[in-house]
């Protein structure tokens, strides 16, 4: 098979290092790995990339199946794009980032990144970065993000190299789409470890934690995962990627997971099946689902409660019955009457959004009552 065509990423796993796309020129999907993809966007994660349009040649797998290679990701003007640093001054404060998706180098200021660590040489770093055309015609980027945690930790200051014994008594606080202000209990990340447990997090643990004990200067202290030393797990949703029919097993996509979640099952699972799922953490750290049942479609009406709300953050999370998955929605879907007031405990009417990670959100036209 030879030829260029063009699709879009349905889903990227930038742990192991592969993806699937579709074309309307072909049928089925079409795989392809890292080594396929431009030099400028090897670490890039799954939620750059998934959506994202592509112009690509058809080649053959050692398997005999179609797969993609010499990867171009396409671009317009005000979207994100991945890139590589070409050339940066400390001094100056400014540097240059050249992209396979655009043409011309993008011009970025020290300002646009978090602080880095003293005497940093950024030349050749892989990021992303939204890129903005200037009146003059020449491109500026903003909001410029590392592609991976790993090339984070080693430039940023602050970046997490090492816990240390300190970590004080704050924790760290409130985060967007972590902790809701309960933080990382009293021992920070110091000789307490992590404290009095994790506390409820938004698309994250449900409020059991990981336990008194933390992670503590004995291992995972006295708590462990839960009161009782187990997972209790907590409800998640996501997409069915992979089923073995012959095995029983399978594996999904889930945002609440860094890798692929497997589950056991003797009921056959179509890839693309959207389900609500306990997801539980094993002893070996793999994350794998179990108490599968048909989850949250998009498209679809449901009434749920408000179950959490932070006002300063604008976002809360809704509880439907029969799912053990939350659904977030933004503030600016109340009223106005309401938004300034208290939401939890308010009835909701509400269509889904779930995007490629299984992750539901409430849509434009809720009704709160």
């Amino acid at each position: 098979m030879a030829g260029r065509y063009s699709g879009v990423v349905k889903s990227w796993n930038g742990s192991k290092g592969y993806g699937f796309l579709s074309s309307p020129q072909i049928t089925g999907d079409v795989m392809f790995l890292r080594s396929h993809l431009p030099a400028d966007a090897k670490e890039v994660r799954g939620k750059f990339l998934e959506g994202k349009t592509v112009n690509f040649d058809l080649t053959t797998g050692p398997d005999g199946r179609a797969q993609g290679a010499n990867m171009q990701i396409t671009a317009a003007e005000g979207d994100f794009v991945a890139g590589e640093v070409k050339s940066y001054s400390e001094r100056h404060g400014y540097g240059f980032i050249m992209s396979s998706s655009l043409k011309g180098e993008v011009r970025f200021n020290r300002t646009d990144l978090d602080a880095l660590l003293p005497g940093v040489d950024l030349k050749g770093e892989l990021v992303i970065c939204k890129v903005l055309l200037m009146p003059d015609g020449k491109l500026r980027a903003e909001k410029i993000m590392f592609q991976s945690s790993k090339i984070a930790n080693r430039l940023k200051a602050g970046g997490m190299m090492g816990f240390g014994k300190g970590g004080g008594k704050g924790g760290f606080g409130q985060m967007d789409y972590g902790m809701d202000g309960n933080g990382f209990g009293k021992g920070g990340f110091g000789k307490g470890g992590f404290g009095q447990g994790y506390g409820m997090m938004d698309y994250g643990m449900d409020g059991n934690g990981f336990g008194k004990g933390g992670f503590g200067k004995g291992g995972f202290g006295k708590g462990g995962f839960g009161d009782d030393g187990r997972d209790q797990g907590q409800g998640a949703q996501g997409i069915v990627i992979a089923y073995n029919s012959g095995k029983g097993y399978g594996f999904l996509k889930c945002g609440k997971a860094d890798s692929d979640v497997y589950f056991k099952s003797q009921d056959a699972y179509q890839e693309g099946t959207i389900v609500s799922f306990t997801l539980k953490i094993n002893k070996d750290g793999k994350p794998s689902a179990i108490n599968l049942q048909p989850g949250i479609s998009s498209g679809q009406t449901y009434t749920g409660t408000v179950k959490t709300f932070l006002d300063t953050k604008g976002y809360g999370f809704i509880s439907v019955p029969g799912q053990p998955s939350d659904v977030y929605f933004n503030k600016d879907l109340a009223p106005a009457a309401l938004q300034n007031g208290s939401l939890v405990g308010k009835s909701v009417r509400f269509t889904v959004q779930v995007s490629a990670d299984g992750k539901a959100r409430a849509e434009q036209g809720a009704q709160f009552y």
